[in-house]
């Protein structure tokens, strides 16, 4: 099971939203409903970090569904996980971008992360979401898939914005309902241009 941590850089929900809608920009995806997730973890984050390496696991190999090692340059995905990514099956799309978040946003964490089909065990009693890294990368898988000016345009249409983004219903219903918080309006209707470094 996945222990949790400590993060010092606790980002509160619209400040993640930012973050995924500025690495969306960088990965050009910011006009696009389905991101493509294999193709950002195989080709593009090896053009920011040369050293990156994504591994393949045979699933007898694999206790997790995936594992993140920023500090060692490398994400390792179970084979069954990254074929139902391939084949865009939505919580697999949902488990890589958990993991893009971690490589992206614990690099000074020098631990493996990972969440696996059981979840992450908080094992820091009255960790604030915003300070647990498990959660934040929950946080930024979310908004990186499903950003809240898409979510907002499918604001009544839950399995519509799931089919579109390629996000679990659950998540979807989540970020419509996030979408609307009053204090998204400014970053929804910015669209690409919310997750400026500038702004962070």
């Amino acid at each position: 099971m996945a222990n949790d941590y400590f993060t010092s850089r606790g980002l509160n929900t619209p400040k993640m939203m930012s973050v995924a809608m500025k690495y969306r920009n960088e990965f050009d995806m910011q006009h696009v409903e389905l991101v493509d997730i294999v193709s950002i973890i195989e080709f593009k984050l090896v053009e920011r970090f040369p050293d990156f390496r994504l591994v393949i696991a045979r699933d007898s190999e694999m206790t997790e569904d995936a594992l993140a090692e920023p500090v060692k340059g490398r994400i390792t995905v179970r084979k069954s996980v990254y074929l139902a990514a391939c084949d865009g099956d939505a919580e697999a799309r949902l488990v890589l971008a958990h993991e893009l978040g971690h490589f992206l946003l614990h690099r000074e964490k020098d631990v493996p992360m990972h969440k696996d089909s059981r979840g992450s065990v908080q094992n820091i009693r009255g960790m604030a979401a915003t300070e647990s890294v498990e959660d934040q990368a929950d946080m930024f898988a979310r908004h990186f898939l499903a950003p809240p000016d898409l979510a907002y345009r499918f604001r009544n249409e839950p399995r519509r914005l799931a089919e579109a983004a390629g996000v679990p219903l659950r998540i979807s219903k989540g970020n419509i309902t996030m979408s609307r918080w009053p204090e998204v309006y400014a970053i929804r209707n910015e669209g690409g241009t919310a997750g400026r470094k500038s702004d962070l």
